[in-house]
């Protein structure tokens, strides 16, 4: 069938590629590897490009969910901070590149394919001006092999008299 809408998953590679996200146990390896392509000279593969960078982009706040058919099922672990600056970098190289260079017949396709782009690249955005939260750090309570401080004696307080 090819390609029957401008979404990053309705075509048949985007619809592949999540079948193999689902089969793989190493999601994030699939993502990187896709985000890194468009910086080559050829673009065989850009329908792959934007499912990882939809994906990556559906795991941030604001992030919309994933195509219920064609997108992928399984749940991905969380994902690494900096694919999202992959993601974001990715779409701009494919933003400005002409899109006669994707095959795209008319106009109205090229502008709701570019606003759907552009609406995965803001959320990215979004996602990357926020630093990475670090996980808390345990409570003293919760740190094993360890006693808690002994509380400080009373008779202890203040400077003593020789």
């Amino acid at each position: 069938m090819g390609t029957w809408g401008t979404g990053p998953f309705d075509n048949d590679l985007a619809a592949d590629y999540a079948l193999l996200l689902d089969r793989s146990d190493m999601p994030e390896g699939l993502l990187r590897h896709a985000l890194s392509q468009p910086d080559s000279s050829r673009i065989e593969n850009w329908e792959v490009t934007v499912a990882a960078a939809a994906v990556t982009a559906s795991s941030c706040p604001g992030g919309k969910p994933l195509h219920p058919e064609y997108g992928p099922h399984k749940p991905l672990p969380p994902l690494p901070h900096d694919l999202r600056e992959l993601a974001a970098a990715a779409l701009v190289t494919l933003l400005t590149r002409p899109p006669q260079t994707y095959g795209w017949v008319s106009e109205q396709l090229v502008t709701h394919w570019r606003s759907s782009l552009a609406q995965l690249h803001g959320v990215l955005a979004a996602a990357l001006a926020k630093p990475p939260q670090p996980a808390p750090a345990p409570s003293p309570a919760c740190l094993p092999n360890q006693q808690a401080p002994a509380p400080p004696n009373p008779s202890d307080s203040g400077p003593r008299r020789r």
